[in-house]
């Protein structure tokens, strides 16, 4: 760690935190889809079934998690943390295109979804504990 990188403040550690309550937003929402899938539109969120909401979700997550991935990557120097987090991002993206093409169900995106969020929850953990490691040690 250089000198630099040893003053640098966890400036992105809020990012990291929402990002990880985002993935657990966003499994809580595709459990209950899958759970609820009758009893949504008589409650009126039929909005949570609609036909681009994984996408606004996946791009709403892209920006965040990537200045934060990358941010710590700079401080802690650990590729394996973006290559989490870029993989996790990839099963999303890989969920939403398999389902738009009909190659797998709702239950299959929603399985693809949950390991792409779950995965990109733990890389936001480990970025913070790397960056609050490196930040304590100096």
């Amino acid at each position: 760690m250089t000198a630099q990188n040893a003053t640098m403040p966890l400036r992105n550690a809020p990012i990291d935190r929402l990002a990880i309550a985002l993935s657990g937003v966003c499994a809580v929402h595709c459990v209950l889809v899958v759970a609820a899938v009758t009893a949504i539109p008589i409650w009126g969120l039929g909005w949570l079934t609609a036909p681009h909401f994984h996408e606004w979700f996946l791009a709403a997550a892209l920006t965040p998690s990537g200045f934060a991935l990358l941010s710590g990557y700079r401080r802690h120097r650990r590729a394996a943390v973006v290559v989490m987090g870029g993989l996790a991002l990839s099963l999303m993206a890989l969920a939403i295109t398999l389902s738009t093409l009909e190659v797998v169900s709702e239950n299959g995106e929603s399985a693809l979804t949950l390991s792409g969020v779950t995965l990109l929850a733990l890389a936001h953990w480990r970025n913070l504990r790397l960056g609050h490691r490196g930040h304590a040690a100096h």
